[in-house]
């Protein structure tokens, strides 16, 4: 198994992305034959109604996790919510999944959303690649 510091966790819901202000994480690779990955996320007790919600539904959710560096693309697993557990005015919540892509080919496809959506070319079309790459917006496939 190996270890790594989450910088970020993010819940894809739909066609938007729901952020969270993570105190402290940890995702761990257990490099085993299923390619299993445990995140334990370490946030404010103001979300616990929404995690609790999501462990009883029992229901995959895509989780977009930044591991060890704020630089770094994130990672998105398909995972369920295993725990909640309050810890004080905070609470842990613990998930089990599994990588969705191994192939980060985001860049590819936010250059050709920017090109069939925006109209731009030339230094505006670089400006906007590189704003929209450092924010990573979700890209909709129509």
């Amino acid at each position: 198994m190996k270890t790594f510091k989450l910088k970020r966790v993010q819940i894809v819901e739909g066609d938007s992305i729901r952020q969270f202000d993570l105190i402290d994480g940890l995702i761990i690779n257990k490099e085993d034959d299923h390619q299993t990955w445990i995140l334990e996320a370490f946030l404010d007790h103001k979300e616990i109604d929404y995690f609790q919600r999501i462990q009883q539904s029992r229901e995959n959710i895509e989780v977009l996790a930044v591991i060890s560096s704020e630089k770094n693309d994130p990672a998105s697993l398909y995972a369920h919510v295993h725990d909640v557990r309050p810890i004080g005015e905070r609470i842990s919540v613990l998930f089990i999944g599994h990588i969705r892509n191994q192939r980060n080919d985001y860049a590819e496809k936010l250059l050709a959303s920017i090109l069939e959506n925006d109209n731009l070319s030339g230094e505006e079309l670089l400006i906007q690649f590189k704003k929209q790459m450092r924010e990573r917006p979700r890209i909709v496939k129509k």
